[in-house]
C-alpha cells in the first residue's frame, strides 16, 4: 500500500535532497492551464523533488562551472522524477506522470517569457518545501536557493506536508533587487525578458552558457539557516 512515507523513502532512495507532498486542492488559485489537473486530470496529489547544487561552482570567476552545474543537476532531477514514476507505478492502481522543469510550452516571443507546466518553485512552497524569496526562488531552510526542483503528480490521495513556516527576507533586505544588473528584480516577481538578456550568453563557439546568479549567489540565506538561526526557528 503506497503512503506519504512509502513516496518519500523511495525518493530519497534515488537521490532526491528533499521532498514533499501536496494535495491538488492547494493549487487552486494557480493560473487555469498551469493546475496539477490541467496537466494530469486525475492528479490527486503533487510530489515535489529537490537535488542540491554544489557550492564550489558559485566561487568560480568563469561561468562554465555554474554552466554545467546547472545542466547536470537539472538533468539529474528529470532522471529522478521519471524513475520515481517507474517505481511508484509498481503499486496497483497507481499512475504517475513527470513534471520537469523544461521544456516549456508557453512562450512569450516578445516578452521572452517562459512558463513550465507547473510553476515547480510554487509547487515546493506548496509542499512545504521552503518559501519564495524577494529573489522569486524557492528557498529551503538547510539548502537556501541551491537546489533543482521536479515533481511527479499521482492519482493517488497522500498525506500532505505543511507549509513552511519560516522566513527568510528581512523588511529591510534589497541585495537581490539592487545586485540585479538586469534591474529584473522588483521583490514580487522578475521580468524574463531583462533577465535573459544579462543571464543568458554564448561562448565564441557558440554554446550557450550563464553568465549572471547573481540572485542566487547573493542573497544572504542563499545557502539556508545556519546551525545557530536553526536553532532559533526551532
Amino acid at each position: 500500500m503506497i503512503d506519504a512515507n512509502s513516496v518519500k523513502k523511495i525518493a530519497v532512495k534515488l537521490g532526491a535532497d528533499l521532498c514533499g507532498i501536496a494535495p491538488v486542492e492547494r493549487f487552486n488559485r494557480a493560473p487555469v492551464g498551469f493546475r496539477p489537473t490541467d496537466i494530469y486530470t486525475d492528479a490527486k496529489s503533487v510530489v515535489v523533488v529537490a537535488k542540491k547544487f554544489p557550492e564550489g561552482p558559485f566561487l568560480s570567476k568563469s561561468p562554465i562551472p555554474y554552466t554545467v552545474a546547472s545542466i547536470i543537476v537539472i538533468r539529474n532531477v528529470i532522471n529522478l522524477i521519471c524513475t520515481l514514476c517507474c517505481q511508484l507505478e509498481q503499486e496497483d492502481g497507481v499512475l504517475a506522470v513527470p513534471v520537469p522543469s523544461e521544456p516549456y510550452e508557453y512562450w512569450d516571443e516578445e516578452k521572452r517569457e517562459g512558463k513550465g507546466l507547473l510553476s515547480l518553485r510554487h509547487a515546493g512552497y506548496m509542499a512545504g518545501l521552503g518559501i519564495l524569496g524577494r529573489n522569486t526562488l524557492l528557498t529551503n531552510a538547510t539548502f537556501g536557493n541551491r537546489i533543482a526542483l521536479g515533481a511527479v503528480l499521482l492519482n493517488k490521495s497522500l498525506e500532505p506536508d505543511d507549509l513552511a513556516n519560516y522566513d527568510f527576507c528581512s523588511a529591510e533586505c534589497q541585495i537581490c533587487i539592487k545586485n540585479c544588473p538586469a534591474g529584473a528584480l522588483n521583490g514580487k516577481s522578475v521580468n524574463q525578458k531583462l533577465c535573459r538578456e544579462k543571464c543568458e550568453g554564448r561562448t565564441k563557439k557558440g554554446e550557450t552558457i550563464y553568465l549572471c546568479n547573481n540572485c542566487r549567489k547573493l542573497c544572504p540565506n542563499g545557502k539556508g539557516f545556519n546551525k545557530k538561526q536553526l536553532m532559533e526557528k526551532n
